[in-house]
C-alpha cells in the first residue's frame, strides 16, 4: 500500500468508527459537519498511514495491515477525528467538546495511548507500539515525528497544574524513545533524538541527541564526537566529580524532579583536570524538603550530562539540610 491509499476505504473506516462510538443524538449534532469532517480526517490519516508504513519495517510497507490491525494507529485515527471536532465552533453548551473527548477516550480504550483532542500534532505522525503514551492538552508536535510506547509529554506537576501552556512543544522530525518523559513547557528543536528512559525538563536545541548511558543522561550537539563520560560520588563530606571534566564545567544539584536544589552552594575545593571536588554549603532554608533521589547536572559548552543518583549524594545533603524525613520521589 506504501504510497497508495484507498481513500474510499479510509472514508468508510472513519465513518464506521464514528457510528460505533457515538450515540444517535451525537451523530445528529455532527450531521451538518460530517462530510467535511470525514474529508479532512481522511487526508490527515492517509499521510499518517503512509509515514507509518514507510518508517516501520515490521509492517513491510503494508498500510492496510496497519489500518486494520495496529492498535497504536487507532489512537492517531481517533485523535484526528477528535481534534477536528474539538475545534468546531461550539455554541451549544459544549456538545462538540464532549463528543471530541468521547472519541479520544475510545482511541485510548482501543490502543492504551491517551492523546488529548486539544493537542496539536503535525503531519505524518507515527505512534509506534504506543501503549502507555500520554500526550497532554497543550502539547504541540511538529511534522514527521515518531514516538514510541510509554512516553509522557506532560506537565511538571502532578495535581493542580496551572492553566496555560504546561506541556512540551516538539519541532519537526523529533524521535522519542520508549519510556521517555518530556515535562513542562519545554521546547524541543527540530531533528532531536531522545533515547528511551530519558527525562527532559528544559529546552533541547535542534540537532541534539539525548541518551542515558548506565547512570548518565547525556545531551550533546550532533557535531560533537566527544563522549564526555563522567562519574560522581560523595565521600567524607565532599562531592567528587571525576572523568572528562575541568574547572570550566558548571555543576548543579537537582532534586528527583530534575529541578535545581535551592539554598545549596557548591564551593570548589579542588580544581584539577579529570577531578573536581566541592564542599556543600546550606545558604538558605527551602520552603519544602527536597524530593529524593538527588541527581547531578554537569554542563559544558557543547554538552550537558545528568548523573542519576550519584552514590552518597542524597545522604550527604540530608545531613547538611538536617531535614528528616526527606520526601522520596519516584
Amino acid at each position: 500500500m506504501g504510497g497508495f491509499i484507498d481513500m474510499q476505504q479510509l472514508h468508510d473506516e472513519l465513518l464506521t468508527h464514528l457510528i460505533t462510538t457515538l450515540t444517535p443524538a451525537q451523530l445528529k449534532q455532527l450531521e451538518d459537519h460530517l462530510a467535511p469532517l470525514i474529508q479532512a480526517a481522511a487526508q490527515a490519516v492517509a499521510e499518517d498511514l503512509i509515514a507509518y508504513a514507510w518508517r516501520d519495517p515490521a509492517s513491510r510497507g503494508r498500510g492496510e495491515l496497519i489500518l486494520e490491525s495496529y492498535a497504536s494507529f487507532k489512537a492517531v485515527l481517533y485523535y484526528r477525528l477528535a481534534h477536528l471536532v474539538w475545534n468546531f465552533p461550539d455554541t451549544n453548551n459544549g456538545v462538540f467538546s464532549a463528543i471530541a473527548l468521547k472519541l479520544s477516550n475510545q482511541g485510548k480504550i482501543l490502543s492504551g495511548a491517551e492523546i488529548h483532542p486539544a493537542a496539536r500534532i503535525g503531519r505524518r505522525f507515527v505512534l509506534d507500539h504506543g501503549y502507555g503514551t500520554v500526550i497532554g492538552e497543550t502539547c504541540e508536535i511538529g511534522n514527521d515525528c515518531y514516538i514510541l510506547c510509554g512516553v509522557t509529554l506532560g506537565a511538571r506537576g502532578i495535581a493542580n497544574n496551572p492553566d496555560g501552556k504546561r506541556h512540551p512543544r516538539l519541532g519537526n522530525n523529533v524521535e522519542v524513545g520508549s519510556g521517555a518523559r518530556v515535562l513542562g513547557y519545554v521546547l524541543i528543536g527540530d531533528n532531536v533524538f531522545i533515547s528511551p528512559s530519558c527525562v527532559i525538563t528544559q529546552d533541547v536545541p535542534a540537532g541534539t541527541k539525548v541518551k542515558v548511558v548506565n547512570q548518565i543522561q547525556l545531551q550533546k550537539n550532533d557535531e560533537s564526537d566527544h563522549s564526555n563520560y563522567l562519574g560522581a560520588f560523595a565521600l567524607d563530606e565532599r562531592l567528587h566529580v571525576v572523568g572528562e571534566v575541568n574547572a570550566s564545567h558548571k555543576v548543579t544539584v537537582l532534586d528527583a524532579d530534575f529541578h535545581p536544589l535551592p539554598g545549596l552552594l557548591l564551593e570548589p575545593t579542588v580544581k584539577e583536570r579529570h577531578h573536581l571536588q566541592f564542599r556543600l554549603r546550606h545558604i538558605e532554608t527551602a520552603a519544602y524538603p527536597p524530593r529524593l533521589p538527588l541527581n547531578l547536572k554537569v554542563s559544558g559548552p557543547e554538552f550537558e550530562i545528568t548523573l542519576l543518583s550519584p552514590p552518597g549524594l542524597s545522604a550527604m545533603v540530608r545531613r547538611l539540610l538536617q531535614a528528616s524525613p526527606l520526601i522520596v520521589g519516584g
